[in-house]
């Protein structure tokens, strides 16, 4: 299995994310677990279209190079045409077990609180553990969401896949909801792995 950078490298257009992603901003992917640099993010609507090649560029690539696409694919780019977030993808070299780097304990919230634009900002944090989580998680762990910025903790990760759970709700939870929407009381996820059972619940949030 490969370490991951994935890095801006170029924007065509006006990317309408605020603060906007710019060349040089970056994440990295370990094992399955995203970092995001101290006081960095990364918009939501890009990482979707990141997600399904990042998971297989993590692996050796067994076929030949002419037998294979993902030989040839090295970048991404987000899904607004306006913008045009171009991100490369780069292997920074393999990983072994109990090489990932240990959490930072104690590390300040990041990415405000509130709402912003009319949008409420969410926490999404791990409620509970019911089973053994491959990636480590543990009750507590989150990452902020706050307009379309998602925000991890310095020198804290979230595991990637417990993450795609969350994703197609929690554009429509930043906003308001009817009476009798069933999301509007729904605010509990589970992680897709069914033997780490890990129970996440979505929060307004606000760091006042």
């Amino acid at each position: 299995m490969y370490e991951l950078k994935v890095s801006v490298t170029k924007v065509l257009g006006e990317c309408t994310a605020n603060p906007p992603m710019k060349p040089g901003n970056y994440f990295t992917v370990c094992d399955g677990d995203i970092r995001i640099p101290e006081g960095g993010h990364i918009c939501l609507y890009a990482l979707q279209n990141l997600l399904p090649v990042i998971t297989p560029k993590e692996r050796e690539i067994l076929e030949e190079k002419d037998e294979d696409w993902l030989w040839r694919v090295h970048h991404v780019q987000c899904p607004d045409p306006a913008g045009r977030v171009i991100f490369k993808i780069e292997r920074m070299g393999k990983v072994e077990k109990g090489d990932k780097e240990t959490r930072g304990q104690g590390d300040e919230e990041q990415g405000g609180g509130g709402a912003e634009g009319g949008l409420q900002s969410l926490r999404v944090v791990v409620e509970e553990v019911r089973g053994k989580c491959t990636s480590g998680m543990r009750p507590g762990d989150y990452f902020v969401l706050r307009s379309g910025r998602l925000y991890i903790p310095a020198r804290r990760h979230f595991c990637l896949y417990a993450l795609c759970a969350t994703l197609p709700l929690l554009p429509a939870k930043q906003r308001p909801l009817e009476d009798g929407d069933w999301l509007k009381e729904d605010s509990r996820v589970i992680c897709p792995d069914p033997a780490g059972n890990v129970i996440m619940r979505i929060e307004e949030y606000s760091s006042k």
